[in-house]
C-alpha cells in the first residue's frame, strides 16, 4: 500500500477517465485524446479558449500557392478544407477592375 508521502500528481492523473471530463473539454478528449485534454487542463485551465474555424487559413494560403498547377483547384480545396472559390481567389493575380466597387 502507498503512503500519503508517495502519492503525487501523476498518480492522480493516471486515474482520470474520459467520463470524468464534461462539456467542451470532454469533446476535446473525444476528438483529440485524453492526454491532450488533460494537458490543456493543466497548462491552460481557467483560460477561455476559442478555436476558430479558419485557424489554418495562413497555412492553407501558403500550401495552395506552393501546389497550385492550374488544374487542381478541387483537390487543393479538399486538402485544405477551404472552398474552391477561396483557392481561386488565392491564386488569382488579376487586378481589380476599375468599374467595380471594393467592399472595405
Amino acid at each position: 500500500m502507498t503512503t500519503r508521502a508517495e502519492l503525487n500528481r501523476e498518480d492522480f492523473l493516471a486515474t482520470v477517465t474520459p467520463e470524468d471530463l464534461t462539456g467542451d473539454i470532454g469533446l476535446v478528449a473525444e476528438q483529440c485524446g485524453l492526454d491532450v485534454a488533460v494537458r490543456l487542463i493543466l497548462h491552460m485551465g481557467g483560460t477561455k479558449l476559442c478555436v476558430p474555424k479558419y485557424a489554418l487559413k495562413r497555412a492553407a494560403i501558403r500550401f495552395i500557392r506552393a501546389n497550385h498547377d492550374g488544374s487542381n483547384t478541387k483537390l487543393l480545396a479538399l486538402a485544405t478544407g477551404m472552398t474552391e472559390r477561396f483557392v481561386q481567389d488565392v491564386v488569382s493575380d488579376a487586378p481589380i477592375k476599375r468599374d467595380q466597387y471594393q467592399l472595405i
